[in-house]
């Protein structure tokens, strides 16, 4: 379990903050005490700041970075919320939709890394949270896009939590199964019903149960893990 004083005083950055699992993440943040900056391109009323940006684009994150840096310093806790993801036949699948979909799952980890990891070891140390997904591990049909971006975060997370794990810094990844949220609830082929009666706990996951690992993985009692991708997904993939 979490410690409720793990997070006062420490500044944690989201992307794709504004709401979904981003959003749930925020709201658990604040109320145990952080200072949240979200990167989002919608605003979040829940965050401390709030800055519009594109997190696909280079300059719009180092720029959401320096204004997080001048008001707070340099955060110590990163979570990589952004994610889309749309289904297409594979014959179907156009270099465009190909892209969207890598730029806002995977580059994004790269681009806001790269910008905090340095302020991190400045610091002393930090923790950095992925999202990864089942997806990512055993393909998905129709969205090759999408299992190819998760494939790639959590193998630049497992490379990041190598490369900085002696300068005080821990990267892991947590891959949800199906969530309630906007962005599968919203698909119209996307039928609960039978999503559920594949889970061997019969149930989607809801958005506070990635929240709580999530957590887990930025807090101390996390200390001496990382470089692992969690699976949260009712049973529907044990790897």
């Amino acid at each position: 379990m979490t410690r409720s004083d793990d997070f006062v005083e420490k500044t944690i950055v989201v992307t794709g903050g504004a709401g979904g699992i981003g959003g749930g993440v925020v709201r658990a943040l604040r109320a145990r005490g952080a200072t949240v900056a979200v990167l989002d391109i919608a605003q979040s009323s829940d965050a401390t700041l709030s800055i519009t940006c594109d997190v696909t684009e280079a300059r719009d994150v180092a720029a959401g970075m320096r204004r997080v840096r001048s008001e707070f310093g340099d955060p110590e806790l990163l979570v990589c919320a952004a994610g889309v993801v749309k289904e297409f036949p594979f014959e179907d699948l156009e270099l465009e939709e190909w892209q969207r979909v890598i730029d806002v799952s995977l580059t994004s980890v790269y681009l806001i890394t790269r910008e905090m990891l340095p302020g991190m070891v400045r610091r002393g140390g930090g923790a950095v949270v992925t999202m990864s997904s089942g997806w990512g591990r055993k393909g998905y049909p129709f969205g090759s896009n999408y299992a190819a971006a998760k494939s790639g975060v959590e193998a630049l997370s497992k490379s990041l939590a190598l490369e900085y794990a002696l300068r005080g810094v821990r990267v892991n990844s947590v891959a949800p199964g199906p969530v309630k949220t906007a962005m599968i609830q919203d698909n119209p082929a996307f039928d609960e019903h039978k999503k559920a009666a594949a889970i061997p706990m019969g149930r989607l996951g809801e958005i506070d149960d990635i929240v709580a690992p999530i957590l887990f993985l930025l807090g101390e009692e996390s200390a001496y893990i990382t470089g692992q991708v969690l699976h949260v997904n009712g049973g529907l993939l044990m790897p």
